[in-house]
């Protein structure tokens, strides 16, 4: 079974879509060739990309930029429910990094690096509408300190090749589809250039805390972990939230629950954190 994608061109994109950068035609025929690299070189089931004729990855019609993909069976979940499934998971991200680490990317390589830039805006633009009401003010100011304490001990890490590269950048319960004990990553729209930790931290805040063990302890039986890494992860736990929240504001309805989502972060995990006390494996998801 086939999948097919149609993707605006930078022009055809409104306020609060996609940044402009995710679907430039080369940054889309990059994500496409490490989904070829995936399929051909690793053990994981991923969506293959299907050439033209020409042999190309993409095809352009009426403006826009046209992809094919094959299907990936499996099964969503709502959510990551069974110490199975975080087992699952975990492998998947391992072994997914494990690929990912010590390669070099082709010439004419193109995806977006995940660095402080965005946080940093999105910690701005936090402030602002804080300010203006539209966001509860004192929580948005904890995960303001939570989010530059994040990005103070993200900076201030190793860049080697060796801690990060291509990340799948969004896997979500939405992104993974499970095929018997399988679990499987799609959609990479997302991917980019970034520490590995950011990819496990994203993933880990949407699995209930008393699950998290299960997803680290897979991971490291296909890829190592520092040893401080319950700690990388929590920094990195926010630097991702703050990360996405740059899109979820750009979406039209963010009013509705994006105050909500701030509130249940303050009270959960940003007052433990900027307390320097550990929070990854305690209270609720």
């Amino acid at each position: 079974m086939l999948h097919a994608h149609r993707r605006r061109s930078p022009d055809a994109i409104s306020r609060g879509s996609l940044e402009a950068y995710w679907t430039a035609p080369d940054a889309i025929r990059s994500e496409l060739i490490w989904l070829e690299a995936l399929s051909r070189e690793s053990d994981l089931t991923v969506p293959e990309p299907v050439r033209n004729r020409r042999g190309e990855l993409v095809t352009f019609a009426g403006g826009a930029a046209c992809t094919l993909l094959t299907w990936v069976d499996g099964e969503q979940r709502e959510r990551i429910a069974t110490p199975e499934e975080a087992e699952a998971v975990g492998a998947m991200i391992g072994r997914l990094h494990r690929h990912s680490a010590g390669r070099t990317a082709p010439e004419g390589f193109t995806r977006p690096a995940y660095d402080d830039s965005r946080i940093l805006e999105t910690l701005t633009r936090l402030d602002e509408l804080a300010r203006a009401g539209r966001l509860p003010a004192e929580e948005t100011a904890l995960l303001r300190r939570a989010g530059l304490r994040a990005v103070r001990r993200v900076n201030a890490l190793d860049r080697s090749p060796e801690n990060g590269g291509l990340i799948h950048g969004d896997l979500n319960p939405g992104n993974i589809v499970f095929h018997g004990a399988e679990a499987r990553p799609i959609d990479f729209g997302a991917c980019g250039f970034g520490h590995y930790l950011y990819d496990f931290g994203w993933a880990l805040s949407h699995i209930p805390p008393s699950l998290r063990e299960h997803v680290i302890r897979a991971y490291a039986g296909h890829r190592a972990l520092p040893d401080d890494h319950v700690e990388l992860l929590e920094h990195f736990f926010f630097a991702s939230q703050l990360d996405t929240m740059s899109f979820w504001l750009g979406l039209a309805d963010w009013e509705e629950w994006l105050p909500d989502s701030i509130r249940r972060l303050a009270a959960r995990e940003a007052g433990t954190y900027l307390r320097g006390e550990p929070f990854l494996f305690d209270g609720t998801a």
